[in-house]
């Protein structure tokens, strides 16, 4: 049986302006991820894969073109809507973690639940389950600062999962790293999305990390 679609961008086209001159990075432009599928967006660099990246989330609005998140269209939600859907059932993962510097990890991946206001007590034990699955059961109290490069990204993939998101949306989550590093925290990022049947659309410059997807989605410059 067919999974459900959760994400799909139907015609997009962004433009933007760059001094005097008029960027398009990409028109007409469709792409659909299903429940529980891992996509990676791939091509060159300029061709707006990160731009994509933030219509899919809702953080931007197309030029023209619609994002619909399982069947509805952001177009028609209200900035208020919109936020709280990304906060519910949308997990972000950056190349740079962006972490909280004055906070511990546990309160780092804690934070979304209680924006969600769940109770502070019961938004740290999910906190922490999270981060015992991705191997931070000893580095709970610890700040940014005090965690290597992979381990922050690790607790940046905890804080993306610990809503429970239909998608994950990915940006060179292991750009940041070397290839070992990188290699350990892509594995936690499959298993975390495939525990969760979670969509993951990621983008990466590793074609060794986007043959690991279910399906690859190449993108290049407009003619």
């Amino acid at each position: 049986m067919t999974s459900p679609v959760v994400l799909q961008a139907i015609g997009l086209t962004k433009r933007f302006r760059d001094g005097p001159r008029e960027v398009c990075p990409f028109r007409d432009l469709n792409l659909s991820v299903s429940t529980g599928e891992t996509l990676a967006i791939v091509g060159p660099s300029g061709v707006g894969k990160s731009t994509l990246l933030q219509l899919l989330g809702g953080l931007d609005r197309p030029t023209s073109g619609e994002v619909q998140f399982q069947g509805a269209a952001f177009s028609t939600m209200t900035d208020t809507q919109r936020t709280e859907l990304r906060n519910d059932a949308i997990g972000f993962v950056y190349q740079f973690h962006h972490l909280l510097g004055e906070f511990s990890a546990l309160d780092n991946v804690a934070m979304p639940l209680w924006i969600r206001r769940m109770p502070r007590s019961i938004a740290r034990q999910q906190a922490q389950a999270i981060l015992a699955r991705v191997g931070l059961a000893d580095r709970l109290e610890h700040r940014p600062a005090q965690l290597s490069g992979g381990e922050r990204q690790r607790v940046a993939i905890a804080r993306a999962l610990v809503t429970k998101p239909a998608v994950v949306l990915a940006d060179e989550p292991t750009g940041n790293l070397d290839r070992e590093a990188a290699g350990r925290v892509f594995d936690l990022l499959m298993e975390g999305v495939r525990n969760q049947s979670s969509a993951l659309v990621v983008v990466t410059h590793d074609p060794a990390l986007a043959a690991r997807c279910d399906r690859r989605y190449e993108m290049s410059r407009p003619d």
